[in-house]
């Protein structure tokens, strides 16, 4: 019980020196844990790996509640896709690389799976953050993400059964595929009917939710599985709407405690790395973060993604996952896998997972996006020239495409600027100019004339785009009408001169009428001053 005291006391330091530093928690949480095994406050290894699973395991129960098919809509192919070549690349280079670095071939095998998925966890959490989840790139991530994390669990299936022959191996996955089954008949009926027929209290709710919890992880323990299998699918199993936000709030304040013990029992079951063992270390935190971006913009954009949510995936899913723990540690278990090899990947698993947030920014989009075409393509085509006098529509949704309809009707030109290739294609059936990009990006916007137009209409949906492309109008003398949701947004709007339109407020019918009597009848200048 002193070592546990050790544990909570660690975590609780880490936090608060992380919060009084203003740093992000889990480098604390680690040098916590470090700190322990210097001291030898917590020298039962045991113990820390113990440790280590509980938090694991509840963290990607949480984890799992957000990965719900029905949210990936019309990504389900591009997630398909982008995430089979992410495991597949990743594993293939990832066992050639271990295997140049002096690893046998079992050994190379381990570190590979362990590379192939991107972490739920760090992931999830800054799609929540950045409030990101429904955006197209969103969804893909969280499809590429759900589709991986099978993939790894069942490879944790076969490989808990590799010593035992090939009817273990076979009994493991027949398990493993009855565990998914039954996460699937849970998502679909079961949990829907717990949630909203019942009609429980908020500690009934808890006592149900933890109930599914240990009901999954003791059907793993039973088929000889990792505890963390089973609760990660019983999150899974909990994911479908609106069973996912009635236990994100009543999980959040566990979900950060068990978060904290996690990191810590990490840091304590670190071994001290030679010289050697750091350079293989950092060799494959170089391997992850130089592959994975390039590689999923580049399959992202075979399936028809725009440029920006191709880069925007890559960068975002550019870290190990906390399966690759679970792996490396089944391997130790078993004796396929030593000790090092476990404290290299562990350092690789955090080192990724830290600079994600630093990896996946706008900025770093922006300047991956400068070196996607040369000046003068837009959308994968060459313009010659640069329209002017025209309507510029940045995004077009199902009030977007009545109002280009409408307006071309009336013999006004229309250009429509939309990353959807599907959309794309039928304003061009409909003889609506369209051009496939991002509205937010200044090579874009310069090239549709955006400057050059009567009037600007923005139905994007990021304040930081929306934000980013008034800067570039900012001296342009172009009124800008932006669709927004709230009235802070649009008093945001609304410092830059542009003219916000709450979208509760929003009608097809009387927008255009307005949209033309403003703006369309007068000369752009008499349009703004009016505005």
């Amino acid at each position: 019980m002193t070592a546990v005291l050790y544990i909570l006391v660690a975590a609780a330091a880490g936090l608060a020196l992380a919060k009084w530093l203003r740093l992000p928690s889990v480098p604390m949480l680690v040098l916590a844990g470090l700190t322990l095994r210097m001291t030898g406050l917590v020298p039962d290894e045991a113990l820390l790996r113990d440790a280590m699973l509980l938090g694991l395991a509840f963290l990607v129960f949480v984890a799992g509640t957000e990965l719900n098919p029905d949210r990936l809509g019309d990504q389900r192919r591009a997630a398909l896709v982008v995430g089979l070549a992410q495991f597949i690349v990743l594993a293939v280079v990832g066992i050639a690389v271990a295997r140049m670095l002096g690893f046998a071939w079992e050994t190379a095998a381990y570190i590979g799976l362990a590379l192939t998925a991107s972490s739920t966890l760090v992931v999830v959490t800054l799609l929540r953050q950045r409030q990101q989840f429904f955006e197209p790139f969103g969804r893909l991530v969280l499809g590429v993400l759900l589709l991986q994390d099978i993939l790894v669990i069942v490879a944790i299936a076969a490989l808990s059964g590799v010593d035992g022959g090939p009817e273990v191996v076979g009994l493991r996955l027949g398990g493993m595929a009855a565990l998914l089954l039954l996460a699937w008949v849970c998502v679909r009926w079961v949990t829907p009917w717990l949630m909203l027929k019942l009609n429980l209290d908020e500690e009934s709710l808890l006592l149900v939710l933890l109930a599914m919890l240990f009901t999954f992880v003791g059907l793993s323990q039973w088929m000889g599985l990792p505890m963390v299998t089973g609760a990660f699918l019983a999150g899974v199993s909990l994911s479908g709407f609106p069973s996912n936000g009635i236990v994100r709030g009543q999980v959040n304040s566990l979900a950060d405690f068990f978060l904290a013990v996690f990191f810590v029992a990490l840091g304590g079951a670190l071994m001290w790395l030679g010289p050697a063992e750091l350079v293989l270390a950092m060799a494959l935190v170089v391997l992850v973060l130089v592959v994975t971006p390039p590689l999923v913009a580049w399959v992202g954009r075979r399936v028809g993604l725009s440029s920006r949510v191709s880069i925007e995936s890559g960068l975002l899913l550019a870290q190990c996952s906390e399966f690759s723990l679970v792996v490396v540690l089944l391997g130790v278990e078993q004796g396929h896998v030593s000790e090092d090899v476990f404290a290299i990947v562990a350092l690789v698993t955090v080192v990724t997972m830290i600079l994600t947030p630093f990896v996946a920014t706008d900025a770093n989009t922006w300047r991956v996006m400068r070196l996607r075409l040369p000046h003068g393509w837009v959308g994968g085509e060459r313009r010659e020239t640069r329209p002017s006098d025209h309507v510029l529509m940045l995004g077009c949704g199902t009030n977007g495409q009545k109002l280009a309809d409408a307006l071309v009707q009336r013999g006004h030109r229309v250009v429509v600027v939309d990353d959807d290739p599907g959309m794309i294609a039928r304003l061009r059936q409909r003889g609506v100019e369209a051009v496939r990009g991002d509205g937010a990006d200044y090579i874009i916007l310069r090239d549709v004339g955006a400057r050059a137009a009567k009037v600007v209409v923005s139905t994007m949906r990021r304040t930081s785009d929306n934000e980013r492309m008034l800067r570039f109008l900012w001296d342009a003398n172009v009124p800008v009408v932006l669709r927004t949701f709230g009235p802070d947004a649009a008093e945001r709007f609304a410092v830059y001169g542009a003219i916000p339109i709450i979208e509760s407020e929003l009608g097809a019918d009387a927008t255009l009428a307005w949209f033309e009597e403003t703006f369309l009848q007068t000369s752009p200048a008499t349009a703004d001053a009016q505005a």
